[in-house]
Order: structure tokens, then sequence, then C-alpha cells
């Protein structure tokens, strides 16, 4: 009850505050018809002097600007799963998403004996899930061998690329003269719902005779740094979700012909997600070439994508000429009923301030306040964001806008592990336009 005094009729005590001639007897009925839970219809209706009422009023013509940026490139090397495969949106265009992974060892000092011979090499990697066409069109996953070392204890982005080649052939200057075009494994899938791993078997099994280099973790990806996983971009499909954080996940070399022994990915294990598009010839190009093609739909997309930026740019003219106190405002947003089946909604969106003042005061409350959470039903999103709006108009917060995003896991960034991406009504769209839905009270 308290929270919900606190959200609900926070704007009582603003009244009081700014009204020093109200009674203290009409102060306290006020607070009293709160505890009551009465409908914001009703405040004080009971207790004020006739023609003093206070006025509560609905309005959804609030004046929307929306359209569509370029998203930043995404912190990706603390994924909670990899995004890979490659297709042509009919949309959004190009879209590519692959790998940089490790592998360690779960031990120092290992040792397979003398007469070690190496058959074959294998990666199982956990599978969890598709987006687009991945369950109709076959891709082929190829790896690459890392050439340069990277570390599990780095930070790395969504746009960063390794020099791709065997560690043994760098020269002098520290390039690497072999082909980093060779491809090293390779197969041809197209997972099912009930599948749970993919598995691919090398054609270089890389190892040799000698263990030594199992000397301990640091010697072992010394000499095997890493691995490049990709699709083959003439087999457009979808993407998959891999989870190399599964107990699945593992390259396992197989000697002496029937002994086997299982790398492992844990802390000590780099995974970087690397994402790439164009939007060349399409209209979410377009947009971003120029921001006013956002007034009928706006374009979203996770995967270092496209984000919206939502603004208000008339919002003092609510306060212009009176005194409003916000009793609700809830920002609406609506998806075009395109291809959802294919290419389906995201399962929740989120809000940043798009200047300086990132996380909005309405987020503190949760997430069953803030909302956010996809109606499939309605096909929208909603907001509450009655404290922004409040801080907007009152306490000199930046009116710089909002900026929608489909989020990480961690909230607080566009999303590195999911491939989701949606069309929303813009500002002025007749049918599915934006709406932020203000209920007041006139001062």
């Amino acid at each position: 009850m308290i929270r919900f005094l606190k959200m609900k009729y926070q704007h009582l005590f603003y009244i009081c505050r700014k009204s020093s001639n109200i009674p203290v007897w009409v102060i306290g009925a006020l607070l009293l018809t709160a505890i009551g839970c009465r409908e914001p219809g009703g405040i004080g209706l009971e207790v004020q002097p006739e023609g003093e009422e206070f006025k509560v009023e609905f309005s959804d013509t609030t004046s929307i600007v929306a359209f569509s940026v370029r998203e930043d490139s995404l912190l990706s090397s603390l994924a909670i799963r990899s995004p890979l495969g490659s297709y042509s949106d009919p949309v959004f265009g190009y879209v590519g998403a692959s790998i940089y992974t490790q592998f360690s060892l779960l031990s120092n000092d290992v040792n397979f004996g003398s007469g070690f011979t190496p058959n074959s090499l294998v990666m199982t990697i956990g599978y969890a899930g598709k987006y687009g066409d991945a369950a109709l069109q076959a891709q082929t996953i190829n790896v690459y061998q890392v050439g340069e070392s990277f570390f599990s204890t780095s930070i790395y982005y969504s746009n960063k690329k390794f020099k791709l080649g065997y560690p043994q052939m760098e020269d002098d200057e520290g390039d690497f003269d072999l082909d980093p075009a060779k491809v090293i494994a390779s197969v041809t899938v197209t997972p099912q719902d009930n599948d749970s791993v993919v598995v691919i078997n090398f054609d270089d099994i890389l190892f040799s005779s000698d263990d030594s280099i199992l000397a301990d973790n640091s010697a072992f990806q010394s000499f095997i740094r890493g691995f490049y996983i990709t699709t083959d971009t003439t087999d457009l499909g979808g993407i998959f979700y891999l989870d190399f954080l599964s107990p699945d996940s593992k390259l396992t070399l197989n000697y002496n012909d029937s002994l086997s022994f299982d790398f492992i990915i844990n802390s000590t294990s780099a995974t970087v997600n690397h994402f790439a598009h164009s939007y060349a010839g399409t209209v979410v190009e377009s947009q971003l070439n120029d921001s006013t093609l956002g007034d009928s739909l706006v374009y979203i997309q996770a995967l270092a994508g496209v984000k919206s930026k939502v603004k208000f740019p008339f919002l003092s003219e609510w306060v212009k000429n009176q005194k409003i106190a916000i009793n609700k405002a809830e920002l609406v947003i609506n998806v075009l009923n395109e291809d959802l089946t294919t290419y389906p909604a995201p399962e929740a969106m989120f809000l940043l301030g798009a200047g300086a003042n990132v996380t909005l005061t309405d987020q503190l409350e949760g997430a069953s306040y803030f909302g956010g959470t996809y109606d499939l039903v309605a096909r929208q999103y909603k907001f509450n964001i009655a404290r922004h709006i409040h801080e907007v108009l009152y306490e000199g917060l930046p009116n710089d806008g909002l900026l929608l995003i489909i989020p990480n896991n961690l909230l607080t960034t566009g999303s590195v592990v999911s491939a989701n991406r949606a069309i929303i009504g813009g500002g002025t769209n007749n049918s599915i336009g934006m709406k932020l839905n203000l209920t007041y009270t006139v001062l």
C-alpha cells in the first residue's frame, strides 16, 4: 500500500507543498481519500468546497518525434550465449554473426604417455535455439584458427576482429604468412528444435605427437590461441544461438585409436561475439540518412544494429500556462503486424535516457512497474515514465529524449545475445503511432 500511495498519489503532496492556502482539514481529507484507494477521477471531490475540485484529465496528443539511429558497438565478451549465422532480412538487409572462442585445460601437466598419436579433433557446442529462417535453410559453419592472443580477463566489443592464421607462421614483424582463409573444420547444419548440440569435425587435427604444449593452460593457449567460427555467406538462412557455457561444449582430441581428452570452456576461456550489418538499399538506410523519415515507421534491431530515439519536443507546453501534477505517463509502442512468425518481436524492450542521465528514475521501481514486456495479443510495449516526465517539467532534467533498445541480459545496453528486430509505429503513424498517455491533475 505504501508503494501504491507513493506512486499513485504523489501529486497530492505536490499540491500541499505548492498551495499554502489549502486548509489543514482539506489536506487530511485528501490523504484519507488516498488511503481509501479511490480512482483518480474522484480525488477529494467529497471534501472540496464547491467549484474548487481538482481537475483530473487525460491526453494522448503529446507530440512525439521518433527515428532510427545506428547502435554503438556493444560489449560482447561477457555474453551468456553466442549468435551465429547470416541472412538477408527483407527489411533490415544483411545480418551476420560470428564468434571467437578459446578452450582451456582443466588441469596442468597433462601427459598422454609414450607413443601418443592424435587421431581426430572434434568441437561440440551447446545449441540453444534459432531466429529467422534458420529452421528452413541449411548453413555451412566454418572454423578458422585465430593467430593472435586474446584473454578472458580483457574487454572486447562487437566490432572487434582478430587476426587469423597459425601462430607458428608468425614472422619477425608479428604478421601471419599463412592464408587466413584456410578452413580447418566445416559442417553443414539445419538444427531442429530438439537438438542440443552442434558437432564439428576438424579436417586439420592441429596436434602432433608432442604433448609438451599441455604443460599448463598458458602453454596450451599459446599453441592454440583460439578459433573463429562463422558461416558461409553463400548459404544465407538465419541465426543460431550457441551456448558455450553448456557442459556439452568442449573440444575433444581422440588419440591412440581408443582414447580421448576434452578441452573445456571455463573462466580462463574468452568468447567474443562479432556482428556485421549492411543496410545498403533498404528503408533502414534511408532513415539513418534522414531522420525525418521516422514519422511513420521506426526500426529497432539487436546485434548492434539500430535503436530508436524518442523525443517529446513540445513537452514544456504542458506547464506554459498552467501547473499540473502527473498522475501517470504511459509510453505505448505498437509493433507493425508484418512477418512476426519468421521474425518475432523481442520479448522485451528497454528505455534509456538519451542524454547524460542514462537511468530513468522510473526504472528504480522495478520491471513490474516500469514495463517493457511484449504484449503478444496487443502487439505492443508499454512503459510507465511518470517520474521522468515530472522531472523534465519541474526539476530541471534536460529534455534530451529517450533511447528505445532491445536489451542485453544486463539491461543497460543493446542485445548481443538475441537477433530479434521490430518495426514500430512512428510519432505520426495514423494506425500504430507511438502514444504518450498522460493522466494529470490541473492545479
